[in-house]
């Protein structure tokens, strides 16, 4: 199969898809396979702004006699005359002002899908008996989603690996308070600009092998920062699985460094860790992370926690906060006495509604059956 799609306008291009983002060529199907070509004018991976990447991509299988899912596939991508090999997964990346003229250029894809060797043949067994139930095997859909978590296992063990025991490749070092931790510079640079600033950005320092982390963030904080950027995960024990106190400094370190290094993934993440841990003892603190953080879920959750008459009660009798934050954070008591106040309002509304409309109904009752009473 070959595929030619042409690339316009790419100054324009260049100009509004920044590096990693990508636009896409319409669907092709060839052995089975719905396929596209991606095309990033500033590069995908960090350190290829200068170069644009191609990327053959797997849409999706269409009706019929797909290819199996292990059968060879080998590309030749060709851009203005000059080849390149390589697998379906394998990107493509080159430098475009040799190839653009008119301010486009012509990409050419050879593709072909190669079926997978054909197994040697046995004698069939024989067919089960009746009474025998045989399961239907998983469909298409559910191989390939227990291969995508299965990878994603792997990836992230392999990356786990890599970071605590072997850190091999290791090209930097960070200390904090003390402690320091071995990391890669491009992995930290792909997850974060702010690190991608850093280490290959213009205004970079001469020497960014060994780096000093100035702001204040424990050693247990920033090692559950480098674990999330590894594995896209937060260890088991983290947050409140600990102390009360603990744990909301581990989260609000966490959060500054998710700010400080413009991680909003993780900032959601820690969200949804702390929402989770709402309680009578928990849910003043957790306000007063949300005031700092701007954390709009959990300030629900937490003043919708508060609301409730019987655990408004229960926050007075055992926390020891209240006094504290009165004197602290004023803004915060201020909202839990608002949203209680509310919520005394709504509830004293509602059985409002509900007597009047009683009210009227048994009124309309008693009028439908008077002319009935009367008569008799």
């Amino acid at each position: 199969m070959v595929f030619v799609t042409t690339i316009g306008s790419y100054s324009s291009q260049a100009k509004n898809l920044s590096n990693g983002r990508s636009t896409r060529s319409n669907p092709i199907v060839a052995g089975g396979h719905s396929w596209r070509i991606a095309f990033y004018p500033n590069g995908k991976l960090a350190g290829t702004a200068g170069f644009i990447s191609l990327y053959l991509l797997l849409d999706d299988e269409v009706k019929g006699n797909p290819a199996a899912a292990d059968d060879d596939i080998h590309v030749n991508l060709t851009v203005a005359g000059t080849s390149s090999a390589s697998s379906a997964s394998s990107p493509t990346t080159t430098s475009p002002r040799a190839f653009i003229k008119g301010d486009r250029f012509v990409i050419r894809c050879e593709l072909t899908v190669l079926p997978a060797s054909t197994p040697p043949a046995v004698d069939a067994p024989p067919p089960p008996k009746p009474s025998v139930a045989r399961t239907a095997p998983p469909s298409s859909s559910t191989r390939t989603s227990r291969r995508s978590c299965l990878y994603g296992e792997r990836r992230r063990q392999g990356c786990r690996r890599i970071l605590d025991v072997s850190k091999e490749g290791a090209d930097v070092e960070l200390e904090v308070h003390g402690k320091v931790f071995a990391a890669h510079k491009s992995v930290l640079a792909a997850r974060s600009s702010v690190f991608k600033e850093e280490f290959f950005g213009p205004t970079k320092e001469k020497d960014t092998s060994y780096v000093v982390i100035n702001y204040n963030i424990l050693p247990d904080a920033f090692e559950a920062l480098l674990n999330y950027i590894y594995t896209d995960s937060l260890p088991e024990m983290m947050i409140m699985n600990n102390s009360l106190k603990g744990g909301a400094l581990l989260a609000e370190d966490l959060l500054i460094a998710a700010d400080r290094y413009n991680l909003k993934d993780l900032k959601s993440v820690i969200e949804n860790r702390l929402c989770s841990h709402v309680g009578v003892s928990t849910v003043l603190p957790l306000l007063v992370i949300e005031e700092q953080y701007q954390c709009r879920k959990l300030r629900k959750m937490c003043l919708g926690f508060v609301g409730c008459d019987k655990n408004a009660r229960a926050i007075m009798v055992t926390s020891n906060d209240v006094e504290n934050l009165a004197r602290s954070s004023p803004s915060v008591v201020k909202d839990v006495i608002t949203e209680i106040l509310d919520t005394s309002e709504a509830r004293r509304r509602r059985l409002m509604n509900i007597w009047i409309w009683s009210s009227i109904y048994a009124f309309c009752f008693f009028f439908s059956l008077w002319p009935l009473v009367s008569w008799c």
